[in-house]
């Protein structure tokens, strides 16, 4: 599909790599790989410590055994410890080290091999040319360790080199051999980041396929590209939802409410395909975009208004407490009473009398109350002037005042003489 041979041919920042489908040769997508794309960084051993020179001079055997002094201790290092620290040797030993590391691959020794596949992907990202030839052979090592080596390298290199591993992935994801498809998988899926479109291809591809778990996975794995892949995903999606096993379906509409942010409009229509599905999980996607969604538009409103006639009571019941999102109170109240000339369901029926009951009309008098605007505060004066009013006509006794208290007797005395004076 895409990467070009020769020194240099990595995912370098601004790279631009062009995908082609593996059946026609066309070009479907021309992309910038950005320095996120980069291969997964390997295991990683004391050969660390050892420059270019040293690794490669380990690596293709002109040095049998290296000891060094590190940390006051002396290691020694075999042609083992160099291949795998082929990944050192980058810039002008790029080319020394992938020819090394094409000798380690067909090299008689297994833990040669292996130690060369642990190398290989960032290898790759300097010069990759056959290496993914070597990758197909290895995958199906006679030894295990081999194997499991190759399964390891491919899920690193697929979301980087999505065209190299061409044939491994189409190979792999179809193998008997649980560990390798896994791998693959879980590569394929690497990819949905930089590569959607590629990713597409083989999900396109995988739909076809009579196993169903093939159908099921590819299902799945929509859901990593569906939100950038345009309308190349979206048709997927909607294939994939009418396949006729229902566990495939279910992985489809998994994809839905992703599709909410970046192109409601086809959420929409995708849920309104799935919500007379037969399978209850199924519906309950196609419920999950129509709480998310804004019900302004015409269509989802038709949706729900729609969704309230369904023949599934859950369906019917999640879209008439929807009404809400755009239905005024008067509206509500008019498609209640119309509703309950059918409705059978006590659930439904109880959230339709909810609509139609008004409690300023129809509530209790403490209900009503308290719709009622509290009264203004009378201000002291006005409240002063009532009173004087309703003494004078009768409607209060006039206020008592009593005289202040008299001191016994200063006041009796006080009196006496009073008296006696008169």
């Amino acid at each position: 599909m895409f990467l070009r041979g020769g020194v240099g041919a990595g995912p370098k920042p601004m790279a631009e790599y062009i995908a082609r489908d593996p059946r026609t040769g066309k070009p479907i997508e021309v992309a910038t790989v950005v320095q996120r794309a980069q291969v997964e960084e390997g295991r990683r051993g004391a050969w660390s410590r050892l420059n270019p020179a040293q690794v490669l001079d380990l690596a293709t055997g002109r040095t049998d055994v290296l000891n060094l002094m590190l940390d006051g201790e002396r290691q020694s290092f075999s042609r083992i410890d160099g291949v795998e620290g082929l990944v050192l040797a980058k810039g002008v030993h790029a080319n020394a080290a992938y020819e090394a590391l094409i000798e380690a691959c067909m090299d008689d020794d297994a833990a040669i091999r292996r130690a060369a596949l642990m190398a290989m992907p960032e290898v790759a990202q300097q010069r990759s040319d056959e290496l993914f030839d070597h990758l197909s052979v290895l995958i199906d090592d006679p030894v295990d360790a081999v194997r499991a080596a190759a399964c390891d390298a491919l899920r690193r290199m697929a979301p980087v080199f999505p065209s190299g591993v061409e044939d491994s992935l189409v190979n792999a994801l179809r193998s008997t051999d649980k560990r390798l498809s896994k791998a693959d998988w879980e590569g394929l899926s690497g990819m949905g980041e930089s590569w959607p479109s590629v990713v597409c291809v083989h999900v396109d591809s995988l739909l076809l396929e009579d196993a169903v778990h093939l159908r099921k996975e590819a299902a799945r794995l929509l859901g990593r590209v569906v939100a950038r892949a345009g309308h190349q995903g979206w048709d997927l999606v909607t294939w994939a939802l009418a396949d006729e096993e229902v566990v495939v379906r279910r992985e489809a509409a998994k994809c839905l409410p992703k599709l909410v942010n970046p192109a409601p409009k086809m959420a929409v229509i995708l849920a309104e395909k799935v919500l007379y599905d037969t399978d209850a999980a199924v519906r309950n996607r196609a419920l999950k975009v129509l709480e998310r969604v804004d019900l302004g538009g015409s269509r989802a409103r038709s949706i729900v208004l729609a969704g309230t006639r369904h023949e599934i009571v859950d369906i019917r019941r999640a879209c008439v407490e929807m009404l809400h999102r755009f239905m005024g109170e008067d509206d509500q109240r008019s498609f209640a009473q119309e509703r309950l000339q059918v409705e059978q369901d006590p659930g439904i029926r109880a959230l339709l009398m909810e609509m139609i009951f008004d409690p300023e009309i129809d509530g209790s008098e403490d209900q009503k109350n308290r719709f009622l605007a509290p009264a203004e505060p009378v201000p002291l004066l006005d409240r002063e002037v009532a009173q004087a009013m309703e003494q004078a006509i009768g409607m209060l006794e006039p206020e008592r005042t009593e005289a202040p208290p008299v001191e016994g007797n200063d006041a009796t005395e006080s009196n006496e003489g009073e008296g006696q004076q008169r």
